[in-house]
This record gives C-alpha cells, sequence and structure tokens, in this order.
C-alpha cells in the first residue's frame, strides 16, 4: 500500500499503477481509455494530481480540463494552452501564460499545429462553436502525428460537456477519439449513472474502449492510516477510530474534515487523547451546528437537488429513505406522495448520485450524509421545538447512542452478525456484482455449530422460509477448498435440499476455490458485497 505523507496522498495505488500501464500501452502500440467513476470529493482528483506529478516523460504531453461549471471559453482556452504549454516544457522553451507567445514561441516546430489553432480562434471570433468545438476535438491528432509526441487528455467531469451550448458535443469528441491511435483519454464523473449512459449510448462506439474503474471510499486499513496520520499526536483508541471509520464510510474527505477538528479541539482542551465526548464536540461543529463545515457542504448537495421543478418533494423523499424506506410504495407512503411522482423524483436523486438502486430496493449509499438528513436536516425540518440548547442535547444523547450500538454490534462474532442481517431480509430482489438475488423473508436462522470437519473453522447456519432453506458457511480467515467439499458434505446431511447455498468470506477466494463454489452453484458474498448489505439495512459495516 503506497502511502504518500508529504504530498498528504494516501492509497489508490491500483487506480496509479493502472492509469501508469496504459500510459506505457499507449507508447507500445495499444490504447485503452479510462473512466474514473465515483461521489464527490472522494479523491478522483487527487488521483489525477498525483498521477501528472508523477509523469516524467518529454515524450508525452498532458491536457487537463476540470469541466465542472465551466463555460466554453475556458474549454478552448485551456485546451489549447495546455497543449503549447507542455509542449514547450517538454522540447525546454520559454513558458508563457499567454497562447498567443505560445504559438510563436512553438510555431517552428509545430507549424501545422499553431496554424491549426489560429483556425479555431477564428471560428470562435465569428461565434461558430459547432465548427470551433469540432476543430478542437482534432487538434491532439494533428500535434501527435507533426510532433512525433503522445498524448494523455484528461476531461474531468466530462459529462459536463453536455451542458455546453454545441450539438452532439458527445458524438464529435467519440468521432475524433476513434481515430487518434496516439491519444489516451481519462475522463471522471461524480455522477455514475449519467456518465454510464453516455458511455454507452452517446459515445457507444467506444464504451468498449473505455476502461470504468469506480473509486470508493478508503478501506480499513488505508483508513486506519489516514486517521493516524491527520490527528498525528493525538491518540485515538481502536474501538473509537472503527467507529469513526464506519460513520464516514470510509470517506476521505469527511474523515480529513472531522479529524482536523479532532485535533483543533484537543489542542483547545489540552487532551492527548481523543475520547467520546471530544468527538462529540467534533461531529456537534463539523455536522450538526448549521455553519459547520460537512453540514454547509450537506446543505448545498440539498440546495442543488431542490432547485428545479418539483424541488420541494425532494426533502421528503431523502427522509424517507433516511428512515430506512427503501420500496417503492413504502418511500411513497412515508412522503405523502403517489408513486408515479415518487418513481420520478427518485430516478432524479439517482441521475445526482445521491441514491442507488440495487433491485427493487432503493437507498442512499453515502452513509454520512443519510445520518445528517436523518438526525440533523429531519430535525430542523419537522421540529416544532425551535430552541437551540434542547435540539443540541437531543442531538449529542442520539450521537453517544450511537457509537454505543456500534460498540456493541461490533464485539459480536461473524455468525451473530450474519443472523441478524438475515433476519431483515423480507422478499427484496438485490443484486451483487452483477448477479441478481431474492433475499427471502426467514422464519427462522439457526447455528449448526461446528461439525466435525477436520479442525476446520467454518461456522454453519440454516435458513428458513416459505420457500426453501438457504445453507450458509461462514469464515473470518481464509476459506479453502476443502472448506467447499466440507460444506457440501454437511449440506448433503440436511433433511431438505437447500434452496440455496451461500459462502460469506471476508477474505477473497483464491481462484480453484472459486471456482470449485461457482460450479456448485453457490453464492458467494465477500466482505465489500456484507457492507452493501450492511448499509443497506442501516447496520455497521464489519470491519476485520
Amino acid at each position: 500500500m503506497m502511502t504518500d505523507f508529504e504530498n498528504n496522498f494516501f492509497d489508490r495505488k491500483a487506480v496509479l499503477d493502472l492509469l501508469r500501464r496504459r500510459v506505457l500501452d499507449l507508447k507500445e502500440g495499444y490504447r485503452q481509455n479510462v473512466a474514473l467513476l465515483g461521489d464527490r470529493f472522494i479523491g478522483k482528483s487527487s488521483i489525477l494530481s498525483k498521477f501528472m506529478s508523477d509523469l516524467d516523460d518529454d515524450g508525452v504531453v498532458t491536457i487537463y480540463l476540470d469541466l465542472d461549471y465551466k463555460n466554453y471559453d475556458y474549454l478552448f482556452a485551456k485546451f489549447t494552452g495546455s497543449l503549447l504549454n507542455g509542449f514547450c516544457r517538454a522540447q525546454k522553451l520559454p513558458l508563457h501564460t499567454d497562447t498567443a507567445l505560445l504559438i510563436e514561441e512553438s510555431k517552428k516546430l509545430i507549424p501545422k499545429t499553431a496554424e491549426h489553432i489560429k483556425k479555431i480562434q477564428n471560428l470562435l471570433s465569428r461565434a461558430k462553436l459547432t465548427e470551433a468545438y469540432r476543430e478542437l476535438m482534432a487538434l491532439p491528432e494533428t500535434f501527435t502525428l507533426e510532433s512525433g509526441k503522445f498524448c494523455i487528455i484528461i476531461l474531468d467531469e466530462f459529462h459536463r460537456l453536455g451542458d455546453l451550448r454545441i450539438p452532439n458535443a458527445f458524438q464529435e469528441l467519440g468521432k475524433k477519439i476513434m481515430t487518434q491511435r496516439r491519444c489516451l483519454y481519462i475522463v471522471t464523473s461524480s455522477y455514475g449513472t449519467v456518465a454510464k449512459t453516455i458511455l454507452s449510448e452517446k459515445l457507444s462506439l467506444l464504451f468498449g474502449n473505455f476502461e470504468i474503474v469506480s473509486v470508493g471510499p478508503f478501506d480499513l486499513k488505508t483508513s486506519q492510516e489516514f486517521i493516524a496520520y491527520n490527528l498525528k499526536d493525538v491518540r485515538i483508541g481502536d474501538s473509537l477510530r472503527n467507529f469513526l471509520i464506519d460513520f464516514t464510510g470510509g470517506h476521505p474527505f469527511y474523515l480529513n474534515i472531522i479529524c482536523q477538528e479532532l485535533s483543533d479541539l484537543s489542542a483547545i482542551h489540552k487532551q492527548g487523547e481523543a475520547f467520546l465526548p471530544l468527538l462529540t464536540q467534533a461531529v456537534e461543529r463539523t455536522i450538526f451546528d448549521k455553519w459547520g463545515s460537512l453540514s454547509r457542504h450537506f446543505e448545498l448537495i440539498l440546495n442543488s437537488i431542490c432547485q428545479n421543478k418539483g424541488g420541494r418533494l425532494m426533502p421528503l423523499l431523502m427522509i424517507a429513505l433516511a428512515n430506512g424506506k427503501h420500496k417503492i410504495d413504502e418511500i411513497a407512503r412515508e412522503a405523502g406522495l403517489v408513486k408515479n411522482i415518487t418513481t420520478q423524483k427518485i430516478n432524479r436523486l439517482i441521475e445526482a448520485g445521491i441514491v442507488a438502486k440495487n433491485g427493487n430496493l432503493y437507498y442512499m449509499p453515502d452513509k454520512l450524509f443519510k445520518y445528517w438528513v436523518k438526525y440533523v436536516f429531519q430535525k430542523s425540518f419537522k421540529s416544532i421545538d425551535s430552541r437551540p440548547q434542547q435540539r443540541k442535547s437531543e442531538f449529542q444523547q442520539e450521537f453517544s447512542g450511537l457509537v454505543n450500538d456500534f460498540y456493541g454490534i461490533s464485539r459480536k462474532d461473524l455468525s451473530s452478525r450474519i443472523v441478524e442481517l438475515l433476519n431483515c431480509f423480507d422478499d427484496e430482489l438485490f443484486s451483487i456484482n452483477g448477479k441478481k438475488y431474492k433475499l427471502s423473508s426467514f422464519q427462522e436462522v439457526v447455528s449448526l455449530g461446528l461439525s466435525d470437519r477436520g479442525g476446520r473453522d467454518l461456522d454453519l447456519l440454516k435458513a428458513s422460509s416459505t420457500q426453501g432453506v438457504w445453507f450458509i458457511a461462514l469464515k473470518e480467515g481464509i476459506l479453502s477448498e476443502a472448506d467447499v467439499n466440507a460444506f457440501m458434505d454437511q449440506s448433503k446431511k440436511l433433511r431438505q435440499k437447500p434452496q440455496r447455498r451461500v459462502i460469506i468470506s471476508l477474505n477473497d477466494l483464491d481462484v480453484n476455490t472459486r471456482l470449485k463454489a461457482l460450479q456448485e452453484k453457490m453464492w458467494i458474498w465477500n466482505e465489500e458485497e456484507l457492507n452493501t448489505l450492511l448499509n443497506l439495512y442501516d447496520k455497521p459495516y464489519i470491519l476485520k
């Protein structure tokens, strides 16, 4: 795992290694464009910054465009300026901030490129935006063929191209990408649903040529390192630290804000260790306080959703979701809306990245935002008691209760946690890693204990519903092919043939073990899949 403390950059080694491999592939004649998709503030731009700062190759020119809420003037000026600036830097030519001077500096070496840029400028001066855009998209090919260099074009929040006053902006881009063999495109988006639609419909010819990489929260180990670095000389106990990781969902932006507040409060109170009262105060100041940094962040998200027509209904839907309503009928009933209006508005929330759909279930994947909606926004939205001190006292009590509940649940063994999860199922349809499941409503879930299996540490559960029996094997350690065989042997001893056989392992299975389980038509749930289900049912993550 990579931790770059000097640049305050953590983890993301797999993504960075992938991008570096794609640059090497490009230079060897194989091109694979990349799309980084993930929530806002999850770290996509940080990854790109680290990638560009580490890229030391005079044969490659990088163009970086942050398209979030930018207009076409920015697009044209930044694109041409970055291209010329990158070329001049690689050739050790004088650098300028003015595009005209960069053209003069470089035109002796790349005259066709210089003329191409002047043509774009001429079209812009005559307000011929569509033609100028087409020429801009063609510029990288002119440059790479003339200069002999490779080009990396990074479009941060690329879906914003659709906001420009240019017809068929994505289709025009797609046509040029197809022919630009010496160009690598890296695009990002904070709106995964919208981005995938663009890639599959508007850039349909290129969908297979874009490798989609999900950028998610930090895992447990990285979150622990991130907290330790940000708190520096402030100690924090394992249980409270793990609660903080679960509370934020491992989101680096949230962790950073709360850790900064903890560090400041620790200095104010002259405390060398963070205990629950200090964390409560930090959360209060960042999330409960109206002017807290995370509270303002969430308010802006909410406001952006509510600005459009029908936006006044959005808070009602988000409150229903935060209160554990996951099916359309339940959400509509809780919000007091008719079903078709509910579905329409929920789809808008999905496009905005606030809500995710899985099977017939809808949920808010951002744990901390869901917490803020439930315990802060909802209280303010519905409360008839406007006394600040009373609301503050209630918030402190609810937060302390949340921490204590986490402590109690996290001390339970894996088997007990899974039994509680299974008892939440209510005939929902669910999809994990592209596979569809029906989560039966179980009347009884029992542990069969540890049978004689050669000393193997394998827990077995039998979950019974009206549709049949699920037979489930659990293991916190590494699950082997022999464990799968033992599980099959035990399942054959049941009086009733299992409807489903499920393996739950907190570690990735090796190739042979996974192949064996799949051959036996078993469902395999790993830590990530378990935590998806736990988040859906408002239960703490399993942090191994």
